[in-house]
């Protein structure tokens, strides 16, 4: 599994579902997601959001096109939470420096991740 998925927000797994609802309908997507068709509905309007492995099952089933939105819905997500999280420790001077700096490093990876237009999730 992908372990980032397990910090996917509520918000970002429904915005994900609607993502993958634009090119087919919600029985298809139902199918892909190994749910009932009343479980998706649940999922766009909030009442309820899919697994960790529901949303694998989804990630592993995109289009590239889907994939490239589904990154973009994940990175903004846990960029917001990890600006959150920043801001907590830094009021709180609980910001560890190593941590900071596997942080700098991974920005850096991204930066040339995407300077090469290689933004690609493996499933």
């Amino acid at each position: 599994m992908l372990s980032f998925l397990q910090h996917v927000s509520k918000d970002a797994r429904r915005e994900i579902v609607k993502t993958m609802l634009r090119e087919r309908s919600q029985r298809e997507l139902a199918e892909l997601m190994g749910v009932s068709p009343a479980a998706v509905t649940k999922y766009i309007y909030g009442r309820t959001h899919p697994s960790d492995e529901t949303l694998m099952r989804l990630v592993r089933s995109a289009s590239p096109r889907e994939l490239e939105e589904i990154a973009r819905i994940i990175l903004e997500d846990l960029i917001e939470g990890l600006v959150d999280f920043i801001d907590w420790a830094s009021e709180r001077r609980v910001l560890p420096v190593d941590s900071v700096r596997s942080l700098e490093e991974a920005a850096g990876r991204a930066r040339l991740a995407a300077s090469s237009r290689r933004l690609v999730i493996e499933t």
